[in-house]
């Protein structure tokens, strides 16, 4: 469906895009959102999202690389990545294959998230052990995962 649009609008968009996508990558979800607040069509700003994406300045890839990567940087686990990406409508094949990259440890990941919080020493009673475990899975790990922080 061919949109027409004025100049003005279009360039008001173009320039947007342009200035949120140089500060880091952006899903096609989140730009729809930053747009709404402009008084100009959804069509008109879903067709130029469109063109950014077929020109490949704006990826759903790339943001969805970065988030993982930037996720697991940070200590969070891979059903937390799979949560965050589903809410910007990422493919969830393509979440699953850029979570199980090699590159990732999350078994080694969510040890050292365990460790840095509550240090080296496993917990003596129960309680301990179900608080550091609550933790680990609010930071979106797997119970295998979880499990293995207890080695």
């Amino acid at each position: 469906m061919l949109v027409t649009m004025s100049d003005n609008d279009a360039k008001i968009i173009r320039h947007k895009l342009t200035r949120l996508l140089s500060r880091r990558e952006h899903s096609q979800t989140e730009l729809r959102k930053k747009l709404s607040d402009l008084e100009i069509s959804a069509d008109i700003i879903d067709e130029t999202i469109k063109k950014f994406a077929e020109k490949d300045i704006q990826s759903d890839l790339r943001f969805a690389e970065a988030v993982v990567r930037g996720a697991y940087y940070r200590g969070k686990g891979p059903v937390f990545i799979e949560r965050e990406l589903n809410n910007h409508n990422i493919d969830f094949a393509l979440v699953r294959e850029l979570v199980n990259d090699d590159d990732f440890d999350w078994f080694e990941s969510s040890k050292a998230v365990r460790v840095k919080r509550f240090g080296e020493d496993l917990p003596d009673d129960w309680t301990a052990k179900q608080k550091q475990m609550r933790f680990l899975q609010y930071r979106g790990f797997a119970q295998e995962q979880i499990k293995y922080a207890f080695e």
